[in-house]
């Protein structure tokens, strides 16, 4: 359910290459604003050039989706699903998502989730992946609502400001 004010509208869609300086600014803050994302903010050092590059390789490829939430015009999330390359991976992908904290619990990460889900058949995509630390509870409560099943554990996969933290590893197989 939405805690979504009244009035707030939100519209996803693929990333097109202009949506590259507003997609840097908010991995920028996601970036700054969590430690449960991979990228520390200091070492984040992408141009908006190297946006659209990232952007139009992922529209290159049928079985990879950039989306973008924006609400009143303003990137606030994104949902990155990158196919394999090689033959024995093209039927998987690896799912990125942020939300700015500001937005959550809005239905954002789930709108995104679901576009996600209903695109995958259509690209040939029978599995999804992720990681996600196992003390996001707020994460994992989501993933798992949208059928996304642990499949095992990293143990010290990342530090983080000097401590190991573990991570799951997470997929949702079409027709399980």
């Amino acid at each position: 359910m939405s805690n979504r004010p009244p009035g707030h509208v939100v519209h996803i869609r693929p990333a097109v290459p202009s949506d590259a300086e507003q997609l840097l600014r908010l991995r920028r803050t996601l970036f700054a604003e969590t430690s449960l994302l991979l990228w520390e903010p200091g070492e984040f050092v992408s141009t908006v050039e190297q946006e659209v590059q990232f952007i139009g390789r992922i529209a290159d490829r049928a079985n990879s989706l950039l989306l973008m939430a924006f609400a009143s015009g303003k990137a606030v999330g994104f949902l990155a699903a990158i196919g394999g390359e090689r033959n024995r991976l093209k039927h998987s992908a690896l799912l990125a998502l942020g939300v700015l904290r500001e937005q959550w619990s809005q239905g954002i990460a789930s709108g995104m989730l679901g576009e996600v889900l209903a695109w995958a058949p259509t690209a040939g995509v029978t599995r999804l992946e992720l990681t996600v630390h196992t003390s996001n509870e707020r994460a994992l409560s989501l993933y798992r609502k949208f059928g996304f099943e642990v499949e095992g554990t990293r143990r010290h996969s990342l530090l983080v400001d000097g401590e190991f933290k573990d991570e799951y590893l997470m997929s949702h197989i079409a027709g399980i």
